[in-house]
C-alpha cells in the first residue's frame, strides 16, 4: 500500500550545519631529491640531530636506491660530494633514528 502523507522534513541543528566550508589545502608534495641537494643534506646530517638528520639521511638514500642506480657512482666516485663520512658516522651511532634507515 502506498502512503500519500507528506514526510516530515528534518530540521538541521544550526550548530552542526555546514556552511560552504572549503577543505583544507593539501600539503604540496616534497620534490624528489637531486644530486645538487647533496651538500645541503650532508650539512643537515652533520649539524642537526634527531628527525632532521634522519630525514636528510633518508633523502640521500633515496638518491641512490634501486630506482636511482645511475646516481651511485657520481655520488661516491666523483670527488664532488663526501657522502661516505657522514653516512659512516650515522651508522656507527649506538642509537638514533638515522641508524635504522
Amino acid at each position: 500500500m502506498v502512503s500519500f502523507r507528506k514526510k516530515k522534513e528534518k530540521k538541521e541543528d544550526p550548530k552542526t550545519e555546514k556552511k560552504d566550508e572549503k577543505p583544507a589545502p593539501k600539503a604540496a608534495p616534497a620534490k624528489p631529491p637531486q644530486l645538487d641537494d647533496i651538500p645541503e643534506l650532508i650539512e643537515i646530517m652533520l649539524n642537526e640531530k634527531g628527525e632532521k638528520s634522519a630525514a636528510a639521511t633518508k633523502r640521500i638514500y633515496e638518491l641512490c636506491d634501486v630506482g636511482h642506480k645511475q646516481n651511485r657512482v657520481p655520488m661516491v666516485c666523483s670527488g664532488k660530494y663526501d657522502v661516505l663520512t657522514p653516512l659512516a658516522q650515522c651508522l656507527t651511532q649506538e642509537s638514533g633514528d638515522g641508524r635504522h634507515l
